[in-house]
């Protein structure tokens, strides 16, 4: 393919839409499926078109033994579309070695397209199943009609996909830093640059008419420094570091990192510890998740939270708890919004867990709320 001046990789790789689709179902009730069988997420929309994720337990009829994830779209016409599979470790954190991407053209005719993860079944257990379950995460961006595959000239200049790996090393060696953050009486170096780039928070202290632009060592108060080392981590790789060998509680400091995301506008961390606490939401961390979804405005953990506290069992035991109760008089409109809640839970009370079998298009079919 002959390029022009003009060509640059943006040009080939324009989106329409993207989305992000959560999945979460019980591996008991799926692992033993026969080759073949799979069981369908909710169906996902993104630019009008109809997404299912279709998990196989024992793959394929002409390849078994080995997971099978599939992408399928409905679609009248070949449309490009970049997707992704991430499993979630059983901290709900999407695991390096539970990622797949690729770029594929859907049409009516080959409407589906997929990965093989070919771990041994106990290794995978160990690390995606919690409590029977299997969370994932796909994402989808449907490309635009001017898409085309991108040239070799083009390819030898992309950068290679471990650059967050090479930010992380930049990270831990100190190499190059001209900022140094004090934390409780750890201290830590960091680079200006990459810290604006990702915060616009970070942006306007370190470059703006702020105090801190013209300081060489910046006083961090209200983080502890753990959270603050994973924060950085997360804003050097894009991912978060193993958190599960602290004496804190994962649960908390998850909620303690979320706002910290919240304090320095780190969206995409904010989103991930949201997903983490809606996972982990029990008669023990209801009433704080509440509280800090009210608090820093996470619609989707709040909605999680109403859900459990509303359900009978949970809200008698909830009535004599005076954290509850007190937070309900705080915020009237939540406690609006928990009646709602509750009158929903009288409607579908007697819905159960159960899966419905097609054996005309060999598709498992569970139902919406098994996946929440």
């Amino acid at each position: 393919m002959a390029l022009n001046e003009s060509d640059s990789v943006a040009d080939f790789l324009s989106m329409v839409a993207t989305a992000t689709h959560h999945f979460k179902f019980s591996y008991s009730k799926t692992k033993d499926l026969p080759a073949g069988k799979s069981i369908k997420s909710p169906t996902l929309s993104v630019a009008g078109h109809k997404c299912d994720i279709l998990y196989y337990s024992q793959g394929l009829e002409e390849e078994p033994n080995y997971i099978h994830l599939y992408l399928a779209i409905h679609c009248e016409s070949a449309i490009n579309v970049a997707f992704g599979f991430s499993f979630l470790n059983k901290h709900g954190m999407p695991a390096s070695n539970g990622i797949y991407r690729q770029t594929c053209t859907f049409s009516p005719r080959d409407n589906a397209f997929g990965f093989v993860d070919r771990k041994e079944r106990s290794d995978f257990e160990a690390e995606f199943v919690k409590d029977d379950y299997v969370a994932l995460v796909c994402s989808v961006t449907i490309l635009s009609d001017s898409y085309k595959e991108v040239p070799k000239q083009l390819v030898y200049g992309i950068v290679p996909y471990n650059i967050n790996e090479n930010f992380a090393t930049l990270l831990e060696n100190n190499e190059m830093a001209d900022i140094t953050f004090e934390v409780d009486g750890e201290t830590f170096a960091a680079h200006k640059l990459v810290l604006s780039a990702r915060s616009p928070v970070f942006k306007a202290e370190l470059f703006g008419g702020m105090a801190e632009s013209k300081m060489e060592s910046i006083q961090i108060k209200d983080i502890k420094p753990a959270i603050f080392k994973a924060m950085l981590h997360f804003i050097y790789s894009d991912s978060l570091p193993d958190m599960s060998d602290d004496d804190i509680p994962i649960v908390t400091q998850v909620q303690l990192l979320l706002k910290a995301a919240d304090r320095y506008a780190l969206d995409g961390l904010k989103m991930i510890c949201e997903e983490v606490l809606r996972r982990n939401v029990s008669m023990d961390t209801v009433v704080s998740c509440l509280a800090l979804a009210e608090e820093h405005s996470c619609s989707l953990l709040k909605d999680v939270c109403l859900d459990f506290a509303s359900k009978p069992k949970n809200l008698i035991q909830l009535a004599l708890n005076a954290e509850y109760v007190e937070l309900m008089h705080c915020y009237s409109l939540l406690l609006e919004e928990f009646g709602d809640h509750a009158r929903e839970q009288v409607s579908f009370s007697n819905i159960a867990f159960n899966f419905d079998y097609n054996d005309d298009d060999n598709v498992t079919v569970a139902t919406a709320e098994d996946y929440i």
